[in-house]
């Protein structure tokens, strides 16, 4: 059982860094003490599942967390050496329900499958606080997931785009920028100056908390030395001014050119057969000459 929230009491206590219960465990915000390690495995959370289908179709048709361990199983058999997703999603887990050292090791061997067939994930065996609880891949989709995203900032990703054209967006936009040497401690220590605080102050702040800062910080920059040369026509962004407020972002989202999955199948599907058409072309050009 998981108590029950309404939207606005949920918001509250994840921005106010309060456990939340959920499958009868306390899941809590994870705090910069393990930043480094949450950053090792967050990207795993966020992990878009239909990127997974240039390996195999039927990945994207199992649950989050058994297509996790089925690509580790494949590629285990394949190469001798998983890639390792289960054992992040496993660690965020850990840090997720604040769980000790023991405890952490414990739950690293709490991976339960199938005895007939192993490639078939089960459940993940945890223990808080001497209450043992069994999380199957279908509550970890539809529960835990959303929820260690929410708690943490994390962005889980819009499956209904096409994968192909997202990621060619995302490389794009990583070539147009410059590259910077991106280093924990250095960015710890440029928002602890910016907030007027000791760097270890920042060690009980939770990831969320964290990097709500450091956006304000930045955009409160971007803000102050940018719209100032706007408003003189000094400057000009091809879209439109970038940092319009010190306090809000400008709402954001995947260029228009991309087009969700459904709606490339219906522009297709408006085309016809594309054989026939070709065909039917070639035939009257042919006619013509």
């Amino acid at each position: 059982m998981s108590e029950t929230l309404t939207k606005r009491e949920r918001k509250a206590r994840i921005r106010r860094g309060q456990p939340i219960e959920a499958l009868g465990l306390q899941f809590y915000p994870i705090t910069m003490a393990d930043y480094e390690e949450f950053l090792e495995c967050k990207g795993v959370l966020a992990l878009r599942m239909t990127s997974l289908a240039k390996q195999s179709f039927e990945y994207i048709t199992m649950p989050f967390l058994s297509a996790l361990w089925a690509v580790d199983y494949d590629t285990a058999r394949a190469t001798g050496k998983p890639v390792g997703m289960t054992e992040r999603i496993v660690r965020l887990l850990c840090l997720s329900l604040r769980l000790g050292h023991d405890e952490q090791n414990e739950l690293l061997h709490g991976v339960y499958c199938d005895r007939s067939n192993p490639r078939n994930l089960h459940h993940v065996e945890v223990t808080q606080d001497g209450k043992t609880v069994q999380i199957d891949p279908v509550d970890f989709t539809t529960t835990v997931r959303p929820l260690i995203a929410e708690q943490n900032g994390i962005e889980l990703p819009d499956e209904s785009f096409n994968p192909e054209l997202v990621e060619e967006e995302q490389n794009i936009a990583q070539d147009k920028s410059a590259k910077l040497h991106f280093d924990i401690d250095t960015l710890i220590a440029s928002v602890a100056h910016a907030s007027g605080l000791r760097e270890s102050d920042i060690d009980k702040w939770t990831v969320t908390e964290f990097e709500r800062r450091r956006q304000a910080i930045e955009r409160s920059l971007n803000y102050s030395i940018y719209t100032p040369l706007v408003q003189m026509g000094m400057v000009k962004f091809k879209d439109g001014n970038p940092y319009q407020s010190w306090c809000f972002d400008n709402e954001k989202g995947l260029s228009p050119a991309l087009k969700t999955t459904s709606e490339l199948k219906y522009k297709l599907a408006a085309i016809g057969d594309i054989e026939q058409a070709v065909g039917q072309a070639t035939q009257n050009t042919d006619q013509k000459i």
